[in-house]
């Protein structure tokens, strides 16, 4: 089962016809690295469910990047109060790698929702998706400090080292690329210990 029937069937319980129409108003984008899928100033006219590669979300101020999000393979991506409001989008969406998303424009997207209630399943879906992501990313910056922050991005986002530099995940953190190295070697050094004592434990059991 790909990324599209996971989401259309399993999670929003939506018939084969609905399934099937939906791949009619579909298209398929490619991007490059480095390239944008949304730019900061500019409405956002698509929304992209990613099929392979890594987004990332920042807003740019004075010359300096805030990174908001990254996205990998399952993931919804859009700017979307630019995409429901027409608005320009307060934010970028750039590839961090080679990358193909399965993008629904904006217009096929309302057309859809004109076409039958059970569409708004599907706009509920993706609304709830990014407001979860966006309420345990602020949570955790009130709450946690930054080992915690590393630990649940890990949690969040197992293959993240595999595919981002040091730089865009401090920056996600909000610390510096130095404070990183020293999270990492504190994270290995726990995990060492953790392994130790249940080696220790079983070799007491046996």
């Amino acid at each position: 089962m790909n990324t599209i029937e996971q989401i259309l069937k399993k999670e929003l319980k939506l018939s084969d016809d609905m399934c099937s129409r939906f791949l009619e108003l579909v298209e398929t984008k490619h991007l490059k690295k480095k390239e944008l899928f949304v730019q900061q100033g500019k409405v956002c006219y698509s929304l992209g469910i990613i099929e392979s590669g890594v987004l990332r979300s920042y807003i740019e101020k004075d010359a300096v990047e805030f990174i908001k999000d990254f996205y990998f393979p399952g993931s919804i991506v859009v700017s979307y109060g630019s995409f429901l409001t027409g608005e320009p989008s307060i934010g970028s969406i750039q590839a961090l790698e080679e990358t193909y998303l399965i993008t629904l424009s904006r217009s096929s997207y309302g057309q859809l929702l004109q076409e039958s209630s059970e569409w708004f399943k599907f706009g509920k879906y993706i609304s709830d998706s990014l407001l979860i992501k966006k309420c345990r990313r602020e949570t955790s910056f009130l709450m946690d400090n930054a080992f915690e922050r590393y630990k649940l991005l890990l949690k969040t986002y197992p293959q993240v080292e595999q595919h981002l530099s040091q730089y865009y995940i401090a920056a996600y953190l909000g610390i510096k690329p130095e404070s990183l190295s020293r999270l990492k070697s504190l994270n290995i050094g726990l995990w060492t210990i953790l392994f130790r004592l249940a080696t220790f434990v079983n070799a007491i059991e046996i």
